[in-house]
């Protein structure tokens, strides 16, 4: 039976007792680590660089950083915040050599799927992911930690350390701007 938290983003789980063996050197423990929270910290480097094979570089780097950085990590704590705080960080590192405008929707989707022209609400999905792309990075990665992995007000607070107000401001001004996005790209159709 899998014990695993259903919300691993701000439950420790079995991260404590694992993170102690892994800084003991045990690096089954520390695999272990690593594949329990493999895929919501790939979904965590997707979010920040918009790109499957640049979402791909920045997990093999935060993976990378986060096993030399192990030794500091917080033992009591969840671990899953502490690797998206990895990722963050690394991806604001880089963040001078991108261009400034805003990310523009391709002729893929974002998980690189092709769009499917006959879809029913294939104009509404262009339409929001158009206005999530032009927010600003720290307002999407608030609103892909509610709507994406489903966290609640509480536990962005918890993840990102802001203010419970602030998050819920924050992501209330985000929902208006892709909402009046949303609204000028059907004016103009």
């Amino acid at each position: 039976m899998d014990t695993r938290s259903e919300t691993p983003w701000t439950e420790a789980g079995q991260d404590p007792e694992l993170l102690r063996q892994a800084q003991r050197g045990d690096l089954a423990a520390a695999l272990r680590i690593y594949s329990a929270h493999a895929i919501p910290l790939w979904r965590v480097c997707l979010v920040l660089t918009q790109h499957p094979r640049e979402a791909e570089r920045l997990f093999q780097e935060t993976i990378e950083h986060a096993t030399r950085e192990l030794p500091g990590a917080p033992v009591q704590q969840p671990l899953l915040p502490w690797l998206a705080r990895l990722a963050r960080e690394l991806d604001a590192n880089r963040a001078g050599t991108r261009p400034l405008e805003p990310s523009r929707l391709g002729a893929d989707r974002p998980d690189g799927r092709p769009w499917d022209e006959r879809a029913p609400d294939v104009t509404v999905e262009q339409h929001a992911l158009q206005g999530y792309l032009l927010l600003d990075r720290d307002d999407q990665w608030l609103l892909a930690l509610r709507l994406f992995e489903q966290l609640s007000y509480d536990d962005i607070a918890r993840v990102t350390g802001l203010p419970v107000e602030r998050v819920a401001e924050r992501l209330a001004f985000a929902r208006d701007q892709v909402d009046q996005d949303d609204d000028a790209q059907e004016r103009a159709a």
